[in-house]
């Protein structure tokens, strides 16, 4: 597929020359207008060229090696993605995150410091639902999945798995421990079924003439 999506200039990385900026060659979702800058690749296959795909990066943001950003995901900031990573399903990275070796982000948000590494899964729940949040300094090498909120210094170890498919029940998860943050909803009683007003109560047993 030829690229009509951006372009590589040839604007090179200060500290790593082999990098270069991108620039948008058209409109690109809601974030990038044709002509605008963006971060840094090593080649076309870091980001993906369809044009109807959303992904983009931003600012000194980095995507090199063979790692991959595609499906309306974005990096942000100073954000890394490298080695054989792959970024997809709407994931967003920013500040430092940094994604590397074999780590797969599918519907995932990284703020901060946060790492993901060696074979690492940041999944959205079941039918794309809420995928997981971490923050801070955390860092993660085994399976994450779902709703879930991590912040502070928590680390995910490698083969460990951590899954909450409930969409309106977050598991928020710190150094200080668990909590479990609830929809408002899910504290309203609601009927099983809408009645019709005309619905005719039914007779009484025993009552029938």
């Amino acid at each position: 597929m030829s690229n009509s999506k951006y372009e590589i200039t040839d604007i090179a990385h200060k500290t790593y020359p082999f990098l270069h900026r991108i620039r948008a060659l058209q409109d690109i979702g809601d974030w990038a207008k044709a002509g605008d800058l963006g971060g840094f690749v090593e080649s076309e296959s870091n980001l993906a060229v369809d044009p109807d795909d959303a992904a983009w990066i931003f600012n000194d943001a980095i995507a090199c090696g063979s790692a991959y950003v595609d499906q309306d995901s974005i990096l942000m900031n100073d954000a890394i993605a490298c080695d054989r990573a792959y970024v997809s399903y709407g994931s967003a990275l920013y500040g430092s995150a940094r994604v590397e070796n074999d780590a797969y982000l599918r519907g995932a948000l990284m703020y901060g410091r946060t790492r993901a590494s060696g074979c690492a899964q940041l999944l959205c729940g079941a039918d794309r639902a809420e995928g997981p949040l971490l923050s801070g300094h955390c860092q993660v090498f085994g399976t994450v999945r779902g709703c879930l909120r991590f912040s502070g210094s928590i680390i995910v170890l490698p083969h460990e798995e951590i899954s909450n498919d409930l969409k309106d029940i977050a598991v928020h998860i710190s150094d200080g421990g668990r909590r479990v943050l609830r929809s408002k909803d899910k504290d309203i009683l609601k009927p099983q079924q809408e009645q019709s007003p005309q619905a005719k109560k039914p007779k009484k047993r025993g009552m029938e003439r």
